[in-house]
């Protein structure tokens, strides 16, 4: 069982609205510890579990449980999603991807709360371990509704990588991430892949909200037109406040954003005081434009005091930015706003 031993503001002792600055909330937290932790225990924080897959199947929808990624400030404690691992709880399992499909349910990374690289995290496995022992493209997938994210980094780079990988796919509802690191692309097969995605919104309940959230990775050159966020679906009034988008590219191409067919959004999609930064100082090529959007998209982008580097416009061509807009004294689609490219 879970932890439900309460005392004020702590769960077994431990402080929880310390922990990261997550809220308190009602229901069994069930702490993972890759170090120190064995899924035959208990899961508080005196007994913890090994991994999240472990903790995720004690999880019950729509309690407001809990499960809590113990970090040891180094990439030791990380979760390692391994097909292996996912058939220690689940023995049907026929891939590593975790899937996140109970509402209300809720991940927290106990770990200093830097914006990049978390030291609670999940990758694969170390050493030799490609995408096709994983058994899928896809990493991590969401499907449940109201469940927040907090303080934990996702790296996926594997060994030898493939195409359409996807680190995070979100196709639930009304989920709140705050300073959570989603690195995707992050090996050099994937890096060259045109369908290769950090984050993938889809669905039609979208509402998402992202705080302080730093997506993609500079350490890996991508090479060709893949993106780092994706919208489809008509996912509709997705917010994104103080996110961080970083590129390392030698293709003018590359995209921070896409949406790749009609009405893939619906209503808007905000993006409030974000950073896109394309490392030009540190060999990057210069990116043509930010993203690109279909003809009659099905909703409107919204650049609130925003910053490219590197980048030569908000869209890649006449379309795409006449359905972007870009704040000033009164928002006009198309404006380059603050745009920022060293020549």
């Amino acid at each position: 069982m879970g932890v439900t031993h309460l005392s004020g503001l702590n769960v077994a002792g431990v402080p929880t609205m310390g922990m990261g600055g997550a809220p308190f909330y009602t229901g069994r937290w069930f702490f993972v510890d890759a170090v120190n932790g064995s899924d035959g225990a208990t899961g508080t924080a005196n007994d913890p579990l090994a991994t999240v897959y472990r903790a995720y199947s004690q999880m019950t929808d729509g309690a407001n449980d809990v499960c809590v990624i113990v970090g040891d400030g180094s990439t030791a404690a990380t979760q390692r999603l391994s097909l292996a691992n996912a058939q220690l709880t689940d023995s049907s399992a026929t891939a590593g991807t975790l899937t996140w499909a109970k509402d209300a349910c809720h991940l927290i990374g106990m770990t200093a709360p830097t914006k990049v690289g978390q030291r609670a995290r999940f990758a694969p496995p170390s050493g030799t371990y490609t995408q096709a022992t994983f058994g899928s493209g896809n990493f991590i997938v969401v499907t449940a509704s109201g469940c927040h994210f907090r303080n934990f980094s996702v790296y996926n780079g594997f060994s030898t990588g493939g195409a359409s990988q996807i680190a995070w796919t979100d196709s639930g509802g009304r989920n709140y991430y705050e300073n959570v690191d989603i690195q995707g692309a992050a090996d050099a097969a994937s890096a060259q892949s045109t369908s290769s995605r950090s984050l993938l919104l889809s669905g039609s309940t979208g509402e998402h909200t992202f705080v302080n959230c730093t997506f993609g990775t500079d350490t890996v050159t991508r090479t060709v037109a893949n993106a780092t966020l994706e919208f489809s679906g008509g996912s509709p009034r997705n917010t994104f406040v103080g996110c961080t988008f970083p590129f390392q590219t030698s293709a003018a191409t590359v995209l921070g954003y896409i949406v790749s067919a009609a009405s893939g959004i619906d209503r808007w999609q905000l993006f409030d005081r974000c950073t896109f930064i394309n490392n030009v100082q540190s060999t990057s090529t210069t990116m043509t434009g930010l993203g690109t959007l279909p003809a009659s998209a099905g909703g409107l982008l919204l650049m609130k005091s925003c910053t490219i580097v590197g980048i030569g416009e908000f869209g890649t061509d006449a379309t795409t930015r006449g359905q972007v807009y870009v704040d000033g004294g009164a928002p006009t689609a198309g404006t380059s706003g603050i745009a920022v490219n060293p020549t």
